[in-house]
This record gives structure tokens, C-alpha cells and sequence, in this order.
């Protein structure tokens, strides 16, 4: 079967729908399919993602040059810049300049609508509501392919986007089927857009990468680690208050970070005042699925206090590990997190993260009880043997859904 995946460009670093693509098409085509990706805009040359795609031969074509990428980094400087000086007016640019994106990107609905006449796909998957996805399904519907779509966060979340996915769930009734990564998103998407009928559930697909030897850590410490991009959302700021309120209950605890974003070196800074910096070490961003598992070996208990989620890679990546997990109840990390293998806490609640962590470091029993069930849940759930036979069944049925005559008229 031909699965083409689209996506308007790679996000950068730790970003959970670049891997869930990149994931979903590596173990399809070792399954003997025939997956390729097509971005509209070339990812950049030190691309990690682009190597693994290039490893398991998957093919990668995009639609736009590098020259037109350039340009719109250029100008989200310049965006950045201007917002940061004019900050009264600054939700008013950002609004006209996601239109001007937008629109540049519908620009090449003749080329893609012409590449896909060429490729001829059995099946399109595309994945979040990104600036080039409306192009995307609309080409789609053109050249009469069938469409999956895959939501791989929550409808109108984060706060700021509510006008792009407004713009975006016009063209969901264009798809022949809609998905979402777990059922509590599934119940989201559906009461958002219940003019596109009931949302499928799609789990994401991770990788078992779990040889990698634990490097010998300090007895008798406790290290927590967090991965994701250092950003206002994902929480660093509010892990760190929470760890220097759980440290002074329990001083046998560290803190290991991955990840890079605008708030790196706030966190440096607020480390030292906190006089937690010897206590906290910023491993960076890794690249590789080796580094990606050693990062993963380092530590005891997984923290992601994030204030808006999907269904993080990230915390199915350290369940992989046998990784006891702490959490926000925020988007689909109850369907993941529940009380056997980790302890979720109400978003933004510093006192009720920190109690979390000293009741972790404090039990070693309970870390590896939570660690053990992490892991099965991960086996039964997660892994290629347990996903890819629900995704080929969703297209096989899409495609013969379409053959019979299930393509949408609807307009856009």
C-alpha cells in the first residue's frame, strides 16, 4: 500500500508530531508498505529526522525551496522583533501574520495537486492543523485521494490559535476519516467538530529502544528528568519552583533536563538564585534514538508539568524505560498516566507537583512497582506490534471506503 504522510514542515527539536510521522512511516516500511513523506517547506541540512528517514529509506520530497523557508524564518525574526517592541499591538501581528503565512502557503495547491497526480498515493495521512494542512487536504480532495486526518493535540489549544483552527476544521469534512491519538482527545475532537462525525483513535507508534545500559547513578539519589522544549507551556519553570520545594523536604534529589526554547537561560538563572545549580543539569537536545534512550536510562521518575498536552511521545518514550511518571491532568495524559503507573496533578499546582515528587523519592518500592506497570502498559499499547495493525486497517478501509464511493462533496 502507498501512504503518503504530509506535514507543513519539521517543528525543530523534541517536537511530537515530527516523530510520530517520522515513526509511523519507518515501521510501515519495514512492514514491506510503501510510505513517503511530503513537506511543503525542506526541513533545514542538520535535520536529524531527515537522516533516519534516509536510513530506512523512506522517501522525503517537499514543495516549497529553500529560498521561500529562508524567507519566512527571516520574517518570523522580524515578527518576533516587532511584537517584542510593540507589545500592545502584538496579538494584532501575530494575527495578520499567521494570515499571510497562510495564504502564501495555499499558493501551492497547483504543485502539490500536481504531485500527487504523479505519485498517485492509495492513501493520504495528514498530521495537526499546521499552516500548509488546509492546502494539503484540499489538493487531496482534488486529485481524489482519501484522507486520514490525525489530531495529534487539542482543538483550538494552545490559547492564541483559536482563529487557525477555526480556519483549519472547514476543511475536515473533506477527509474520509478523522483521528485522534486517544480516546479522552477522540471525545474532544468529536464535541468540537461534530459535523465531521465521531473521531477513530490512533495511537502513536514508539519504538522499543529500551537495551541501553543505566549508567551507575549516586545511591540513595532520586533523579527526576524532563524532556521537551524549554517553553513557557511544557512547565520548566514550574518544575523547577516545585523540585526546590521538594528538595528542601528531601535533599537526596536531582534534576535532569533535555530539551532547548526561549526559556533556557531563565531557568539557568532561577537554578542559581534557588541555589539549586549544582542540583540541576541541562543535558541539551538529543538527536538520535541512542541518545534519545541513554537520556532516558539517566534518571528515576519522568516529570512533565505541562499546561496543555495531546498524548505526549515523551511519556510513552520513558514507559518504554519502566519509567515511573508525574504529570498535569491536561489533554490525553489521563488515557496514559493512571494510578499504576505514575500520579497525575492538577495543572499549575507547584505544591502538589513538589508532594509528588517527595512521595516518589521517598518510596522506592512504589518507583519500581509504577515502573514495571509503565512498561507493560507500553507493551500492550504502544509498541509496532501493537499499532501498526490498527493503522493498516484504518487505511484499507479508507481506501476501500473511497473505491465504493465514500469521497466527500462537501465544499470548502
Amino acid at each position: 500500500m502507498k501512504i503518503l504522510f504530509c506535514k507543513n514542515n519539521f517543528a525543530g527539536p523534541i517536537s511530537g508530531a515530527d516523530e510520530i510521522v517520522v515513526t509511523y512511516a519507518i515501521e510501515l516500511k519495514a512492514a514491506g508498505h510503501e510510505p513517503s513523506l511530503l513537506l511543503v517547506q525542506p526541513p533545514s541540512k542538520s535535520e536529524a529526522l531527515v537522516a533516519r528517514l534516509r536510513a530506512a529509506d523512506v522517501r522525503l520530497d517537499t514543495l516549497a525551496s529553500t529560498a521561500f523557508s529562508t524567507s519566512l524564518a527571516t520574517a518570523r525574526r522580524l515578527l518576533i522583533r516587532a511584537m517584542r517592541t510593540f507589545t500592545p499591538a502584538s496579538d494584532l501581528i501575530l494575527s495578520n501574520s499567521r494570515k499571510v503565512v497562510f495564504n502564501l502557503l495555499q499558493q501551492y495547491h497547483k504543485s502539490c495537486c500536481e504531485y500527487l497526480k504523479r505519485t498517485r498515493p492509495d492513501v493520504i495521512h495528514v498530521l495537526t492543523p499546521d499552516p500548509g494542512a488546509v492546502m494539503l487536504i484540499r489538493a487531496a480532495h482534488e486529485t481524489n485521494i482519501p484522507v486520514v486526518y490525525q489530531e495529534v493535540g487539542i482543538p483550538f489549544h494552545p490559547p492564541g490559535f483559536e482563529k487557525v483552527y477555526e480556519r483549519f476544521v472547514s476543511v475536515l469534512p473533506l477527509c474520509a476519516e478523522v483521528t485522534a491519538l486517544s480516546p479522552l482527545l477522540a471525545q474532544e475532537l468529536s464535541r468540537v467538530a461534530p459535523h465531521v462525525g465521531p473521531a477513530k483513535v490512533l495511537p502513536l507508534i514508539s519504538p522499543d529502544h529500551n537495551g541501553i545500559p543505566v549508567r551507575e547513578r549516586k545511591r540513595d539519589v532520586v533523579t527526576f528528568g524532563f524532556a521537551a522544549r524549554l517553553e513557557h507551556l511544557k512547565g520548566p519553570l514550574r518544575l523547577l519552583e516545585a523540585f526546590g520545594i521538594a528538595h528542601q523536604t528531601h535533599a537526596q534529589m536531582e534534576l535532569t533536563i533535555a530539551g532547548d526554547g526561549s526559556q533556557r537561560a531563565e531557568f539557568i538563572n532561577r537554578s542559581r538564585s534557588l541555589g539549586l545549580e549544582q542540583k540541576c543539569q541541562l543535558v541539551g537536545v538529543y538527536k538520535t534514538l541512542k541518545e534519545r534512550s541513554e537520556f532516558m536510562a539517566s534518571f528515576d521518575v519522568f516529570v512533565l508539568p505541562s499546561l496543555t498536552e495531546g498524548t505526549p511521545n515523551v511519556i510513552i518514550e520513558a514507559m518504554a524505560h519502566g519509567k515511573p511518571i508525574i504529570a498535569n491532568a491536561v489533554g490525553g495524559v489521563p488515557d496514559l498516566v493512571t494510578d499504576d503507573v505514575g500520579i497525575l496533578v492538577p495543572p499549575d499546582d507547584i505544591q502538589a507537583l513538589a508532594a509528588a515528587m517527595v512521595r516518589l523519592s521517598r518510596d522506592s518500592d512504589l518507583r519500581g512497582k509504577m515502573g514495571v506497570a509503565a512498561r507493560k502498559k507500553y507493551e500492550q499499547l504502544f509498541t509496532p506490534q501493537a499499532v501498526l495493525p490498527v493503522l493498516v486497517d484504518l487505511y484499507r478501509g479508507v481506501v476501500a471506503g473511497h473505491a465504493n464511493g465514500g469521497s466527500s462533496e462537501a465544499q470548502v
